[in-house]
């Protein structure tokens, strides 16, 4: 039986577009993406109600929110599933998801959004194929997420708590990796797709990145966690 069309409307550096770029990977599902660059990023919010994405159509049929996506694609596409096998794994796995969503992204957001020369770096990505004067827009639209890092209270604390906060995590992660080789244990689960997403990105685009370099444990499980697109 033919594979579905699959559509994937994403930001690159989208670290919730990354998560689903490795569910897809993971399931060996072929995809097309369609990216909302520079100034095309005004045509998100035709997408879906919330306008934000990733955003994802199968076979015509459209899901939002990158859990969504995730849970949609693993009913549809059972092997091999995002979840472990053994309950404790699967409520893990769960919880984990949910952190890396709500929690790390934060700090994610700040190390991009609130340095400078991250923040710039960011502005040149988002704006990947698109006429130059388009960077100098984005880049000022994109202070949009300092301001939110600072609403949500991350941004309140010095720059030397935050990073403090971050090696707090490092070492949870790489800590977790010392019962297996993924955070749950024995199986790969929606647990390693999130946390690394949102890790992937801080080493993209952040001043951050040796910070990670610093745990063998978890720089290992990063490489095992990019998994290759099956197209």
């Amino acid at each position: 039986m033919a594979q579905p069309k699959i559509v994937l409307h994403q930001w690159l550096i989208s670290p919730f577009c990354g998560k689903i770029r490795k569910v897809l990977a993971f399931k060996g599902l072929d995809y097309e993406v369609v990216e909302y660059s520079g100034l095309l990023a005004t045509k998100v919010k035709g997408l879906s109600p919330a306008g934000k994405l990733p955003v994802l159509d199968i076979d015509g049929e459209r899901f939002q929110d990158s859990t969504t996506i995730a849970h949609v694609l693993d009913a549809r596409f059972p092997n091999p599933p995002l979840l472990p096998s053994r309950p404790a794994a699967r409520h893990m796995a769960h919880l984990l998801e949910d952190w890396a969503d709500e929690a790390l992204y934060w700090i994610e957001l700040w190390a991009r959004f609130c340095d400078p020369v991250a923040r710039d770096r960011a502005a040149r990505l988002l704006c990947a194929g698109r006429p130059d004067y388009e960077r100098a827009i984005v880049k000022m639209v994109t202070r949009r997420y300092e301001k939110a890092v600072v609403t949500q209270g991350l941004g309140r604390y010095s720059d030397a708590h935050v990073l403090e906060n971050l090696r707090e995590h490092l070492i949870a992660i790489d800590g977790l990796l010392a019962g297996g080789p993924w955070l749950t244990g024995d199986e790969p689960s929606i647990a390693d797709l999130a946390v690394s997403a949102q890790l992937d990105e801080l080493k993209r685009t952040s001043p951050l990145a040796h910070e990670l370099d610093a745990y063998a444990r978890l720089g290992e499980w990063l490489s095992r966690c990019q998994f290759a697109r099956a197209t």
